[in-house]
């Protein structure tokens, strides 16, 4: 069991509730992370950013009030130390290359399994063990 100080502290970012308690879930679950807040756009998230800190943000991109892409260089300049991590329902191919010049980490495109989700969370932050396979995002 992870010490609660050694858990990654995670912002779930997306508008759909269901989402973000199916992907809280999965996190949660996995006894490494621990949730800390969400947000349902990118005000919000920046707010939240702020507030908390976290080490990881999943960040979706299609979102009311202001979208992804346009609040994560405001997430990294309130919270430079986190680590974020796109999760979106658009092409990777597309919209990969451009959220990486904006200062995301990584790509997953939403529909992945839950273990490949944490797999490539975990790959991304270099917090493999032998019960999640690692898998490269990019």
């Amino acid at each position: 069991m992870t010490e609660p100080d050694e858990l990654i502290t995670t912002l779930i970012v997306d508008d759909v509730p269901g989402l973000r308690r199916l992907v809280r879930y999965t996190l949660e679950d996995d006894g490494r992370f621990l949730v800390v807040g969400e947000a349902e756009d990118g005000l919000q998230a920046i707010e939240r950013a702020r507030e908390l800190r976290p080490r990881l943000v999943l960040l979706d991109l299609s979102m009311p009030k202001m979208d992804g892409l346009e609040a994560l260089p405001s997430i990294l300049q309130v919270s430079p130390d986190s680590i974020v991590l796109v999760l979106s329902g658009f092409s990777e191919d597309r919209l990969g290359p451009i959220a990486g010049r904006f200062g995301a980490m990584g790509y997953i495109q939403k529909g992945v399994a839950p273990s490949e989700l944490l797999a490539r969370i975990l790959s991304l932050m270099g917090e493999t063990n032998g019960d999640v396979p690692a898998s490269g995002l990019c």
